[in-house]
């Protein structure tokens, strides 16, 4: 009986170390204010505004906090006070510092819908008291209730940007913010908001000098509009300081995570090297990308296992048609092996020479010169004849994982979306990874996953990152089912089979009489092939290979052979032509204005290969000026009245094409 406590302990922390994410008590509630303003624990911070005790909306018991303004530069805020001085930070050190503060807010539509353009209040935010002007962070509230972000860049002035995200209204919302600071070249102090399990950020590098953060406020903290606002707050949480929000968070803790950054939507979005200063845009068909200067962004990988192992893909996008020439980086990468703060990393990227040509690169970025690891030529792009560069759809893919004690193996792979082909692992290298440009990639800090874009000239669509387990792996060849090989047949329209694969999205075949065949006449997900017209008595080989959803294709699977022979009953073949482009020939109609003739290959003209209607009246024969392959084919004629309409197709008559 005395070992069962021990034995539940035990229990405990096995299911405990089974949970897929931390579990975390929500932080008690400081102030839930039911008494009166002179007894709330938290502070008011009042200028021209008004804060009172209100029983219109509560998220819990009877009262919340009623804030409200009505003239610019007044402000109506609740806040409390901690510390976290600069002075406790040091250069890249490897420590950091959390603090959250979480509370409900009910934001009335009325007092959004009557914000104009330009027009603003400050709902929450982060600062040092001694100059909130420069050090501090804060979430705004602008027109439609969208959300912006007001913090000030290392050396630089104060930026707002917008995260895409709008705040809901007419209800009670879990609103929590978060403080991140940790002294290096990466994250310095960094931002993050979180509405109703909705995570925006982090919005790393803020500045960081000399100042104490020690305010954490929420209510109408600043407006420029005049027009009347009204804000409630309720359950004021106490601060936690732990690496997670105490509050809902929905950041997925799966194994394979992608950003779709053409949805528009700002969660999960967080943005490095404060280049959230530089206009991050989302666009329904481009991605993101910046108008101004260079992104170095991502998703918010927190709560995501650990893709120190792992690997990665981006698709890329032209926000502004062709790029200018480039002689250095101005297109889209994935880094990984990455240690955020000091900003050092391991990186796939598109680079440009002096000439202008691009070579995808593996480097090692280590805060000075990169170091090139390995490269490759890209693929000459269709959408910029004569220059060699990314393009639209065309997708970066890296691989990477610890081989041994010291070594790390890094494969790259590069989709040409214009021609269709994957060409994978172009980069395959393994190196010693314990001193590069005396950084250790291995040293266990170097674990996150981030992408750039270098310029306003190139986008990503999507950024997809998993554990090395979700690897992509390529799909295996088919195996041929049917007509077996070396058969012969006399199905003037044989059935072709072969077996599903797994991972496989479609098929392509290809069927000729020529060895090995090169002509595809088939690309679906269907697992069988059967020619649209009779085959001509010959033999013909054929061939099929699996592609997965990103077009990566399978080895071909073996070329079998068949032989087509006539059946017993029949009969021959009147017409055929010895050219790929016969000449069709029909009598004249005496009203005719003029004809039209279809070709196909298929009776019921569902698809007509070739199709003229201009034809003119004195026109009694046509061209084909489309090359048929070998075959049986199927045409017919009409002729046209000088009103325009059309008299009646003739009966479908057919013929062989049968070219040397």
């Amino acid at each position: 009986m005395k070992n069962y406590p021990f034995i539940l302990l035990i229990l405990a922390l096995i299911l405990l170390a089974a949970a897929p994410r931390p579990v975390f008590s929500a932080a008690a509630v400081l102030e839930t204010f039911e008494g009166s303003p002179s007894s709330w624990a938290v502070s008011q911070d009042v200028s021209g505004g008004s804060i009172t005790r209100s029983s219109t909306y509560a998220a819990a018991g009877t009262y919340s906090a009623r804030l409200s303004t009505a003239g610019a530069n007044q402000k109506a805020g609740l806040y409390i006070t901690f510390s976290d001085p600069a002075s406790a930070h040091s250069w890249n050190e490897r420590t950091a510092t959390w603090h959250w503060q979480r509370a409900a807010v009910y934001l009335p539509s009325a007092t959004v819908n009557q914000l104009a353009q330009g027009e603003y209040f400050t709902l929450a935010g982060m600062w040092a008291s001694s100059s909130p002007a420069i050090y501090g962070w804060y979430l705004r509230v602008t027109r439609n209730g969208e959300m912006i972000v007001l913090g000030t860049p290392q050396y630089s002035n104060p930026e707002t940007f917008q995260i895409f995200g709008s705040f809901p209204l007419d209800r009670w919302v879990e609103l929590e913010i978060g403080l991140h600071t940790q002294n290096g070249q990466g994250v310095k102090r960094a931002f993050a908001v979180v509405v109703d399990g909705d995570f925006y950020g982090w919005y790393r590098q803020g500045r960081i000098e000399n100042e104490t953060y020690n305010r954490a406020a929420i209510g109408l903290l600043s407006t420029n509009t005049a027009k009347p606002l009204v804000v409630h707050v309720d359950q004021w949480r106490n601060r936690t300081t732990g690496q997670f929000p105490d509050g809902p968070d929905s950041r997925p803790t799966a194994n394979l995570q992608e950003q779709l950054f053409t949805n528009t939507s700002g969660v999960m979005v967080q943005y490095d090297w404060a280049t959230w200063a530089n206009t991050p845009t989302l666009h329904p068909t481009y991605g993101l990308y910046t108008t101004e200067s260079r992104l170095q962004a991502g998703r918010t990988l927190d709560r995501m296992p650990s893709v120190a192992n792992g690997w990665g893909e981006i698709e890329i996008d032209w926000p502004s048609g062709t790029p200018p020439a480039c002689t250095s980086y101005c297109s889209a990468m994935i880094g990984f092996r990455k240690e955020i703060n000091r900003e050092e990393n391991l990186e796939v990227i598109p680079i440009a020479d002096s000439s202008g040509v691009f070579n995808l690169a593996l480097e090692a970025w280590v805060g000075g010169a990169p170091q090139i690891l390995a490269q490759w030529r890209l693929p000459n792009a269709q959408a910029a004849p004569g220059r060699n560069m990314p393009e639209p759809g065309d997708i970066i893919r890296a691989r990477w994982e610890q081989s041994g004690s010291t070594q790390i193996r890094v494969r790259a792979s590069f989709y040409d979306a214009s021609a269709g082909v994957w060409f994978k692992d172009i980069i395959d290298r393994t190196f010693a990874a314990t001193n590069i440009g005396g950084v250790n990639f291995l040293d266990g800090y170097h674990e996150a996953s981030s992408i750039t874009i270098d310029s306003p000239f190139y986008a990503i669509r999507r950024y997809k990152v998993g554990v090395l387990s979700t690897y992509p792996e390529p799909v295996a060849a088919p195996t041929l089912i049917a007509p077996p090989d070396a058969a012969t047949v006399t199905e003037a329209r044989p059935i072709f089979r072969w077996s599903d694969v797994s991972g496989a999205a479609r098929y392509e075949v290809q069927f000729d009489s020529a060895n090995p065949p090169a002509v595809t006449v088939q690309d679906s997900a269907a697992t069988s092939y059967q020619p649209p017209a009779p085959l001509l008595h010959r033999t013909y080989y054929w061939r099929v290979r699996a592609l997965d959803s990103y077009g990566l294709a399978s080895p071909w699977s073996e070329v079998w052979q068949v032989k087509v022979d006539a059946a017993a009953s029949a009969a021959p073949m009147i017409v055929v032509y010895k050219t790929a482009t016969p000449v069709l020939t029909w009598n004249r109609v005496s009203w005719a204005a003029g004809y039209e003739v279809q070709v196909d290959n298929h009776p019921d003209f569902s698809a007509p290969l070739f199709r003229d209607d201009g034809l003119s009246a004195g026109a009694l024969s046509v061209v084909v000026s489309v090359a048929l392959m070998d075959g049986v084919y199927y045409w017919r004629v009409r002729a046209r009245r000088a009103d325009g309409s059309w008299g009646g197709w003739s009966a479908a008559g057919s013929f062989v094409v049968d070219a040397p």
